[in-house]
This record gives structure tokens, sequence and C-alpha cells, in this order.
């Protein structure tokens, strides 16, 4: 009796299973044939991963996948790929990408769809989409206008004596960092009194309250976490639909705690500090006298869900989430162009030299004092920065996503809603066509008369266009400070862990040195 049962039951169940299989299958192979039919180049896919198995083990870094893209497979103009089954397109030609980034930006004004499902991180300016991103960004660009940004530049000031008077201290016992460290702590005190106002010391205090938040937001994910973490980046709709989460709330929670205590603080004390924050509760005020005047209408406040946006903009969880997101954006990026200038800088003696002369007679003309002036006229350092971030952009692409069927212009090539677009800035960077013998380090390409030469796109390590870096002024002047104190005092020098060539991390998408950045840091009379 049994038997039969089991034979009766499992007769359906084969062909079920034969059915779906064969639907899965058909299914494949028409996802797999998208780009084929528009007649888009581009690499093999394997079934059910795509293109992605070389991200995913991983043996090809972010900026290596793309190079490979670039130039095997037709990326240099645009080709096609798929993370799994979702097509995604590559576009390098700088003539293209104008369109896509500027001239018909109403097409892509949205970068590709990710959710924390974490009110904080989901209010993030660089998630916001459509109509949310627009409001949030027009009320946050002036304050980073070349006046408010002046006004920060006292702490500024103040953190890099702290990073000098750090490498002072260290010398005695040691002359060899790993840069990304140093500057990682300097970055950290420099964003939490700007972004936060909180005076926090990690480069004498690595039990700072502040930095040990930090440093557990940035901690890389358990290895458990790492598949969930994943398939929220290829699948966002599904993991929103799941709620699903993998951000660690504690130090979201230390940080909105910080805002809040510190809005409520300088709001019942009338207490004023040229801080990031200030600029924000500046801007809100501002709100909502404009919304106030007569005429116009009562308005309710953003909604928790970053879809439904009404009314009041900068309210206090927006505020909160901008904070964090200066100090993601912030602390990793600036911390690694840092530490890739002083690694240029150390192999480029004769580079090194010409700045710190530059440095030395811009500040006779301003009286010793380091100006946001000063800083302007410092031209070299200005080219040296360039040419860094040309070879070592600390992210190799950003990405946009079409909000509305857009045909390519001068070809047939039909991009469709809610498909990803990338743009491989590692790769055009390192395009001999713009830049003659990528690999070398010469800040003599950003002369005026070198530049005038080369299209807009063809440099771009802060994206371009009305969707580009924010904070882009901010950072530079934050790092340029910083060096500048550096090299009044100390000079970088290779040492026995210098490694030459970089390796680059695979697992990050991030561009990070796979064994660090290690410089030696000597007194000038020393060198």
């Amino acid at each position: 009796m049994l038997p039969s049962l089991l034979n009766w039951l499992c007769a359906p169940l084969l062909y079920l299973g034969l059915v779906l299989c064969t639907l899965l299958l058909l299914y494949l192979q028409q996802a797999y044939r998208h780009w084929e039919r528009q007649g888009v180049p581009g690499p093999k896919p394997i079934w059910i991963l795509g293109n992605i198995y070389p991200r995913l083990r991983p043996t090809l870094s972010m900026a290596e996948f793309d190079q490979m893209l670039y130039t095997k497979y037709g990326g240099k103009k645009y080709c096609g790929f798929y993370e799994f089954t979702k097509p995604v397109l590559m576009v390098g030609d700088l003539e293209m990408l104008k369109h896509i980034m500027v001239k018909d930006f109403d097409h892509f004004t949205d970068r590709s769809f990710f959710t924390f499902n974490e009110p904080v991180m989901d209010h993030m300016l660089l998630g916001l989409k459509g109509s949310v991103w627009k409001a949030v960004r027009s009320v946050m660009t002036p304050t980073f206008s070349s006046g408010k940004i002046k006004q920060t530049m006292a702490l500024v000031k103040e953190c890099s004596k702290n990073l000098v008077n750090y490498f002072d201290k260290e010398l005695t016992g040691r002359s060899s960092f790993e840069m990304k460290e140093v500057y990682g702590m300097f970055t950290m005190d420099t964003i939490a009194s700007i972004a936060f106002g909180v005076n926090s010391d990690s480069l004498n205090n690595a039990e700072d309250e502040f930095s040990a938040a930090a440093a557990r937001f940035f901690e890389a994910p358990s290895k458990w976490k790492r598949p969930f973490f994943f398939f929220q980046l290829v699948q966002p709709h599904l993991a929103k639909l799941l709620r699903l989460n993998i951000v660690d709330r504690t130090p979201i929670h230390f940080f909105s705690k910080v805002v809040s205590e510190t809005i409520q603080f300088r709001m019942e004390k009338g207490i004023r500090r040229n801080d990031f924050l200030q600029l924000l509760l500046d801007a809100r005020m501002q709100e909502y006298v404009n919304n106030n005047k007569p005429g116009k209408e009562d308005k309710s406040t953003f909604n928790s869900s970053p879809k439904k946006f009404s009314g009041e903009v900068l309210n206090e969880l927006v505020i909160t989430a901008q904070c964090v997101l200066f100090y993601i954006a912030g602390y990793d990026t600036t911390a690694t162009t840092l530490s890739f200038v002083s690694y240029c800088l150390a192999l480029n003696p004769k580079v090194q030299q010409r700045v710190m002369d530059e440095i030395e007679t811009v500040l006779d003309q301003h009286g010793g004092e380091i100006t946001y002036e000063a800083i302007q006229e410092m031209t070299y350092l200005d080219m040296v920065f360039a040419e860094t971030l040309r070879l070592y952009p600390p992210a190799p692409r950003v990405d946009r996503e079409c909000t509305k069927e857009y045909t390519i212009p001068g070809t047939n090539v039909v991009i469709h809603k809610d498909q990803k677009i990338i743009i491989p800035i590692y790769s055009i960077h390192h395009d001999p066509e713009f830049y003659p013998d990528p690999k070398k380090f010469n800040p003599d390409r950003f002369l005026p008369e070198n530049k005038v030469h080369r299209p807009m796109q063809a440099y771009m390590p802060f994206g371009s266009g009305p969707r580009n870096c924010i904070g882009m002024r901010f950072a530079l002047m934050e790092a340029k400070v910083a060096m500048v104190y550096i090299l009044q005092e100390l000079a970088f020098i290779p040492s026995k862990k210098t490694q030459v060539p970089i390796v680059i991390e695979k697992r990050s998408g991030l561009l990070k040195a796979e064994d660090g950045i290690w410089v030696r840091v000597a007194k000038r009379c020393e060198e």
C-alpha cells in the first residue's frame, strides 16, 4: 500500500519538477539574450551567476573587474553584462557619459536602488531618489559653499595640529606608519567635530566613546552576514520586502543620540558652533522661515519612509542621516586619498620638494597663516591631489539608474526603466588615450594647458553632473590643510614595508591597498 502511494505521489512531483526546470531554463535563455538582441557586446554569462563570479569569489578587485570589461569587451564605448540575471550596461564613451550624467540627467536622476531597512541610513542623501533627493540636495547645497566651508577651517586646523603632534610623539619609537590607519583617526576626529559637534580624540585615546562607536560601525560584517549583504545589493526590492537588515544599529543609535542631544543643547543655551551640524540647523531655520511666509500653505513633515515626502525637508531624522553620511563618506575616502598622496610623494621626492617649496612661498605671502585663500593659491599642491585621485580614485566606479526609457544618442540601444548604468571611473582615468603612460605619477598632467585638451568626463573622482559628490570641496580642503601642516615639519620616505606597485584589495568595492600603505615619516632635518 505504502510503496504504491509513494509511486502515485512521486510521479506528479517529478513532472512538476521537470516543468519548473524547463521554465527556469527558458527564462534564463531569454534573460541572457537581453544585450545580444540589442547588438551590445559583452562577456558570455554563466547561467544563474551571470558575470559576477570574479567578484563573488573574488578573483578580481572592482577596479580590475571593470578594467576587464573596459578593455576586453567593449566597455571603452559600452558593453553589457549581468549581475545574476539582471542586465547592466557599462558606458565608457565620454560623449555618451556627458548625456547620461549631465545633458539627459532627467532620465538618470537616481543611483541604483539599495535599502538598508534602517531609517537613518535610508534617509542619507546618497540613496535618496527623485523629488526627495532633489529637495534634500537643494537645501544642503548652500551648506557646502566656499563661505560656509571657510567657517569650518578653524576646526580642521585644530585636528591637523593634533595629527602632526601624533607623528611627533610616535617618531620616538618608530618611523614607519600604515598611513590609512593614522589618517583614519584624523578624519574620524575631524568629522566628529564638524558633523556631530563632538570633541573626539582618537589619535590619543583609542577608547574614546565616539571613536569606539565609529570603529564598530566600520567593522567588517561577520562571514554569515556577507551573503545577506550581497543579497541586499543585487536583489534590493526583495530585501526591502523581507525587511532584511544587517546594519549594526548600536552605533546608529549612538550617532542619533549625539545629534539629538546636541541640537537640544544648542537650542536651549543659544549656542552656535562653526560646524556642519550648525549649517544644517541654520538651513532648517531658513526653511521654516520660508515656509511660514504669508501665503505659504502649512506643510507636513518628512515621513519615516523616504518615498513619502512632503513639506519640511530638514527635520531631525534627515539632519541625523546627513551627519552619518558625512561621516561615512568623509572618513574612508579622505583617509584613503591622504594615504595615497603620502605614498606618491614618498616615491617622488622631487615632486614632494616642489610641494614643500610652494607651501613655504605661499605661506610667506600670508604671514605664515594657513588660510582658506592660501590653500587655494597652492596650485601645485592641487595638481598633486588631482593626479593622485586620477591614479587612485577611492570609488573606482559610480552608477546611475534609468528612471524612464532612454535611447543612447547615435545608437539603437534602449535602456529600460530601473536598469543600472556603470561608469568605470578607474578605467577612464587609466586610459592611455587621455593619459599617456597612465601608470606614471605626473602632476603636470593637470597644468591648465594640458587640462584644456581633455574632455571633462575624462576626470571625475567625485562623479559628474547634478549627482556628483556634494562634499567635494570640503573633502579637498580638509585633506590639503592636513598635508600642509604635515609637510611644514615632516617628510615622506619609502620604507621596507612600502609596496611597489600597490596591490589592490579584491574584496572591497572601494580602492584599498591589500597590505595597507606603509610609508616612513621623518623630521625634515633628517631627510
